[in-house]
This record gives structure tokens, sequence and C-alpha cells, in this order.
């Protein structure tokens, strides 16, 4: 009777058990780089929302030009300088600026104070209410409204009344010293501060407030 012998099979011959090693390392190299790829669109995402929130930042501010230029247009250049020692509320104007004109908090102070019923949609060329008035909304869809104030503790004329408004002087137009030496030396004239703040909403809740002090 003939046996025939099994075959050998040397160590390096023999089939390996699959531990699944090579799958588990390309399972966390794959879950790395998906949360690297969200985080990068994440940060994408940010800068470009941080980046649109400065541009309508900027466009509220450009925007805040046309009220202080309607506001030295429709207060300050318009009738005689009497017209602005008492207040004129239908030009958004108060000649006086007491403690509580100036606020830490300005967008409070504005909505409570200067302007708690706001007009929903103004008209050309504005429309005031309150102590404040508004501008209709331009093509980049800011709604501009100002306030002005004048530098003063109390209304009335700064010449005669103490008044205590903040002022400066100017030269006249006729400079130097007469030509007589018992006539009068020509006076100095006196210019006065006025406030103007701006307040601009827009897009995206977008709240912007300047500033600018003028004097006449």
């Amino acid at each position: 009777m003939l046996v025939h012998p099994k075959p050998f099979l040397s160590a390096r011959m023999q089939p390996r058990r699959e531990k699944g090693v090579v799958l588990m390392i390309s399972l966390i190299i794959m879950v790395v780089m998906t949360i690297g790829a969200v985080s990068l669109m994440r940060t994408v995402d940010t800068t470009n929302l941080v980046a649109g929130n400065l541009a309508f930042q900027q466009a509220a501010t450009r925007s805040a030009e046309a009220g202080i230029e309607d506001a030295i247009r429709n207060v300050l250049e318009t009738g005689a300088a009497t017209s602005l020692w008492n207040d004129d509320l239908t030009r958004g104007y108060v000649a006086s600026t007491p403690a509580s004109g100036t606020p830490t908090d300005w967008d409070a102070y504005w909505r409570t104070t200067l302007n708690p019923n706001p007009i929903a949609s103004p008209s050309t060329p504005r429309s005031c209410a309150d102590r404040v008035c508004s501008l209709p909304t331009d093509a980049s869809g800011n709604r501009v409204s100002y306030h002005v104030q004048r530098l003063c503790l109390t209304t009335g004329d700064p010449l005669s009344d103490p008044t205590g408004c903040a002022s400066a002087e100017r030269k006249s137009p006729l400079e130097g010293n007469p030509l007589n030496p018992n006539a009068p030396k020509y006076k100095k004239l006196s210019q006065y501060y006025y406030r103007i703040t701006v307040r601009v909403t827009g897009p995206r809740n977008t709240v912007s407030f300047v500033q600018a002090i003028v004097t006449k």
C-alpha cells in the first residue's frame, strides 16, 4: 500500500489572516480629511460674512454724508441767525444740549428720547418727527436720519443771555485797524458750535452713527 505524503508548506507559503488594519487607517484618514474640509468651509463662510458686514457698514457711513449735508442746508443755512436761538423740531433742531444730550448709549437715547415714533416711509425731500428728520431710503437700502443740537446749556440769544454756548471768535471781513485812530477797532465775530448726529440703518440690521461739529 502506497502512502502519498502530504505536501509541506513553509511559513512563507501559508495564507495570512486579514485583520483589517489598512481599512481602519483609511477610515481614520477620511474622517480627518472630512473634518478639515468642513472647517475650511466654515472659515471661508465666516470670512465672507465679516467682509459683507464691513461693506454694509462702509456703505452706511457714506450714506451718512447725505444726512450731514441736508442738515447744514435745511437747518444751519436757512433763515436768519435768530432762528437758531430756539428749538425748531419741525427741522430736527434743538437750541440746547443738556447733560442727557451726550449719552453713553446713542442708539438707546435715539430710540427712546430723540425719535420714539419713527416714520415708516419718509417722503421727499425729508420727513420730520419728534426731534429727528429722515431722508427717503437711498439706492443702497440705507435710511438716513439726523438730529442737530446747538452746543449750549440753554436756549436764547447767546449775546445777551447766559446760555453757556461753546463759541469761538473769527476774524471780521474787515481786518486790521481803522485808519482813524479815534474810531473803534473792528470787532471779531463770534461763531457757535453745532453738533449733527446722523443715524443710518441698512441691510442686515446695520446701524451706524456719524457725528460732525460745524460752526456758524
